[in-house]
């Protein structure tokens, strides 16, 4: 851990937000060119007619998240306005900052740097910066366990925790993750004073309150038949080649597999289409291909260097890094694409730049 005064913090924390910024407006910029040669639509968010349009109650997906596109005013006639860039910008520069003070906390500035770069530079997260999508707030969720379990004191434990259940209102694919962080709180944290344990309480009342409401959506997003690569069409593919029992079990050992992968480098017109997209959806074939093949190598390696970080010196605790990959849980046989992997990419080039001697919740119990 990397001791600084508060206001070389400060200093450090403008410096890396002013070379964040600056990197990614530049990047959104040259993506949202980009998309009218690669995408005809030029810029697109299906789900959002969804959330803005359709009748809604408590059970329905991410009902808060659709509360909040209503009163705002946020809808596919408006994606394109200024004003929802800039909103859509700043928040999702706002649910990346735990990792930017964890960089001053915890990485050295070389590193730092060069996560920031990496960060700001990458073309898909600078597309959604541009878009109120609900991952933004799994975003902010995944970056505030990031900051407890690699910077553990009393203060960051709350603030963790409170940012996880403010983000789960919003992200259902959170609920995994915020309960794996409950359990982890009470199997590190044993000397809770009252007032902070009636808060957790709390905290825990409000997670059961979203699970409730979230789980019949979740049971019917983890059995829809959707998309190219779903459980049902892979287990019909395999019908040409092996027996019924045979297909249907290779069927539930090969679609983890398959959505996986898809998570890792598709997007989701390739998840609904297949890798040969129509023309409405991919103008130029060659950069849709060369652009997928591209974020499933990146984001690989990246999956693979952490899991050689964790494994090549093995430590219990080293598990807890795999934690936030809960939340893609659902997506090993429900609909599966690279939005999905969206709120985990800032935390996977983060935990590239870790020190070799990095503690994990070490202080847990201060």
């Amino acid at each position: 851990m990397i001791i600084r005064s508060n206001n070389e913090v400060l200093k450090e924390f403008f410096k890396l937000s002013s070379i964040f910024l600056f990197c990614r407006s530049l990047s959104a910029l040259l993506v949202y060119k980009f998309l009218s040669i690669y995408d005809d639509r030029i810029f697109s968010f299906t789900d959002l007619e969804v959330y803005s349009k359709s009748d809604i109650n408590i059970f329905s997906s991410n009902f808060f998240y659709s509360f909040l596109v209503r009163i705002i005013g946020y809808n596919s006639e408006n994606l394109l306005s200024l004003k929802f860039f800039i909103i859509s910008f700043l928040i999702s520069f706002i649910t990346i900052t735990p990792l930017i003070f964890l960089c001053i906390k915890v990485l050295s500035k070389n590193s730092s740097i060069f996560f920031i770069l990496i960060l700001s530079l990458h073309p898909y997260l600078s597309l959604y910066s541009l878009k109120l999508d609900s991952n933004i707030f799994a975003t902010l969720g995944v970056s505030a366990f990031a900051l407890w379990i690699f910077y553990s004191n009393k203060n960051t434990l709350d603030l963790s925790i409170i940012l996880s259940v403010f983000s789960a209102l919003f992200r259902n694919a959170l609920i995994p993750l915020l309960w794996i962080q409950f359990c982890l709180i009470f199997l590190f944290k044993r000397d809770f004073k009252k007032l902070r344990f009636l808060g957790l309480f709390t905290l825990f009342l409000i997670t059961i309150f979203i699970t409730s409401s979230q789980v019949f959506y979740g049971v019917e997003y983890i059995s829809q038949n959707y998309g190219c690569y779903s459980l049902e069409n892979i287990y019909k593919s395999l019908l040409e080649i092996f027996s019924p029992n045979i297909s249907k079990i290779l069927s539930f050992i090969l679609t983890p597999i398959v959505h996986i992968i898809l998570n890792l480098g598709a997007r989701e017109a390739i998840a609904i289409y297949c890798l040969n997209l129509p023309s409405q959806y991919a103008a130029n074939n060659f950069i849709n291909l060369l652009t997928t093949t591209s974020f499933l190598l990146f984001h690989s390696l990246l999956l693979i260097r952490l899991l050689i970080y964790i494994f090549k010196n093995f430590e219990i605790r080293k598990l807890i890094l795999l934690c936030p990959f809960s939340i893609l849980l659902p997506t090993l046989y429900g609909t599966a694409h690279m939005r999905y992997l969206y709120p985990l990419i800032p935390y996977l080039i983060f935990v590239q730049f870790l020190p070799r001697n990095c503690e994990i919740l070490k202080n847990s119990r201060t």
